[in-house]
């Protein structure tokens, strides 16, 4: 039963955001700047975000030569443009919001793993089609002689421009800078429905204490994957992805973000490590749901892939495996976009949350006034 002063005071906020992700935090950071005396909510139905935004593997990139071949020929090279300019502004903003120390942010570059002799017309194209963007040609063929990788691997392509970052570290600095500027996080709160009401809504949530209505003046859905809970109409698709992460060993102590099999699959080293993600291509369909597992066909593959190309001959053990939810759609933009008169979206992130999510956040903040 709640109280007079939880009744008439505490449950009234300006702004509710549905999701303590990396959009939802950024949403409610850039409100919060520009209308600093709002009273501003974020619920988060996890102790931790429930998506992807501490569940990824910390790659700062933009795309590698293969995925962007493939926007070209399904979106056409001005709209590929686009993407990767939303991607490159999106990390630059994450970089100077938060700072490159409180990331971890290194710019190690991307390596996408060649199993057949690189297309160098292929990679000409794109540094012509970027470096007016990017202000230099960010891709080149380099050997490989440094990784230890077998000889499945012919050469890699190299990415100068992108990077690393450790998760955990970018969600605590954000979550930081959200709660000095008043902004009220609730974790393990799960909003289970949102109905309307003059001059607002109400937001009914799902509390470790029960059931609990809210009242505010605007909601912001912050929920990629989980969005069809409230909008069902939406072209938002689930997909899932796995990560496993070995013990440590010395032999992992190069450093890169890596790519291979069009960017499907990922890896890099963390603290003498291996982290090894991604290979939802093996099962789309079962890979396709919000609900948190392992696959163990991809897990048994990315395995593989270990032994037979990545680490040949290197005793390893894996320490950590686990699973976050993307969400995808026809169309690669991310949906940002008002609802109704009190509601607005930042959703489908395309499994790029770390490259778009802080903008997204940033375009859902100026909806919202």
């Amino acid at each position: 039963m709640q109280s007079y002063w939880e009744r008439e005071t505490l449950r009234h906020f300006d702004l509710i955001v549905v999701g303590g992700g990396i959009v939802g935090l950024s949403t409610a950071l850039f409100y919060a700047e520009s209308h600093p005396n709002s009273r501003i909510a974020i619920m988060e139905r996890g102790l931790f975000p429930e998506g992807a935004s501490t569940k990824n593997a910390g790659f700062a990139c933009f795309g590698s030569i293969a995925e962007l071949k493939h926007d070209v020929q399904s979106m056409g090279a001005e709209r590929t443009i686009e993407l990767v300019q939303k991607r490159f502004s999106g990390l630059r903003l994450l970089r100077r919001t938060l700072g490159d120390q409180a990331i971890d942010y290194r710019e190690v570059g991307g390596y996408e793993l060649c199993f057949e002799a690189p297309d160098l017309e292929l990679i000409n194209f794109f540094n012509n089609l970027l470096e007016p963007t990017l202000g230099m040609r960010p891709y080149s063929v380099v050997a490989n002689n440094d990784f230890g990788f077998s000889g499945r691997v012919k050469s890699m392509i190299k990415n100068a421009l992108e990077g690393t970052i450790d998760t955990g570290k970018m969600m605590r600095a954000l979550q930081r800078k959200v709660g000095l500027l008043g902004v009220q996080t609730f974790t393990q709160s799960a909003v289970t429905k949102i109905e309307d009401k003059a001059g607002g809504k109400i937001v009914c949530v799902e509390t470790t204490s029960g059931p609990v209505k809210l009242l505010a003046q605007q909601v912001a859905l912050c929920t990629n994957a989980f969005s069809n809970d409230f909008l069902p109409k939406v072209d938002v698709q689930p997909g899932r992805g796995m990560i496993l992460v070995t013990k440590p060993n010395p032999v992992f102590d190069w450093e890169g973000s890596f790519h291979y099999h069009d960017g499907y699959h990922y890896f890099r080293t963390v603290n003498g490590r291996l982290l090894l993600g991604g290979g939802r291509q093996l099962d789309r369909e079962g890979e396709a749901t919000t609900e948190a597992g392992i696959n163990d066909s991809i897990k048994a593959q990315l395995i593989a892939d270990i032994k037979s190309f990545i680490a040949p001959n290197v005793a390893f053990e894996i320490d950590l495996c686990w699973s976050g939810t993307m969400a995808f759609g026809a169309d690669k933009k991310p949906i940002v976009q008002r609802i109704d008169d009190c509601t607005v979206a930042g959703i489908r992130l395309g499994g790029m949350g770390v490259a778009i999510g802080m903008g997204v956040g940033k375009e859902l903040a100026g909806l919202l006034s």
